[in-house]
């Protein structure tokens, strides 16, 4: 593998943890309502839809997802180029009961005026699948 693309996979990979310390950030300092309307209103001025991960520290798929799926090269770049991503933890948020989640993780996905768009995603997801369904929600939503 030459350096360049060794440098690219570092760089997508240092942007994803980024998102999600600052999503795991701010759903400790607030109840979420305030990192979702600034979700929102950048998902406005980006044109893009908003994909709300519920999780919770001590839940293992949740971990597996951030250390599995998350971090796959075809699902960071996919998630960074086409979603806003916000992470939510469900124990220091009151998000997970405005949608209604039951099991955690769940995967929400919202246009950027709000509307829930798509199918869920309930549980821990491989990256193929997951890349999959969130294909099957890009393909539902039009800009």
């Amino acid at each position: 593998m030459d350096r360049l693309t060794r440098f690219g996979k570092v760089v997508l990979l240092v942007a994803l943890v980024a998102l999600l310390l600052i999503g795991a950030a701010g759903c400790a300092s607030g109840n979420g309502e305030s990192e979702l309307d600034e979700a929102l209103s950048k998902a406005q001025s980006e044109n893009k839809p908003v994909m709300i991960d519920f999780y919770a520290d001590w839940c293992n798929p949740c971990q597996q997802m951030d250390k599995y799926t998350y971090s796959d090269d075809a699902v960071s770049t996919l998630l960074n180029e086409n979603f806003i991503f916000l992470k939510v933890n469900v124990d220091k948020s009151n998000l997970d009961g405005r949608y209604g989640i039951k099991y955690i993780p769940t995967v929400v996905f919202l246009s950027p005026q709000g509307t829930e768009i798509g199918s869920r995603i309930v549980g821990y997801q491989p990256p193929a699948q997951f890349y999959q369904g969130v294909q099957a929600v890009l393909s539902q939503w039009s800009p």
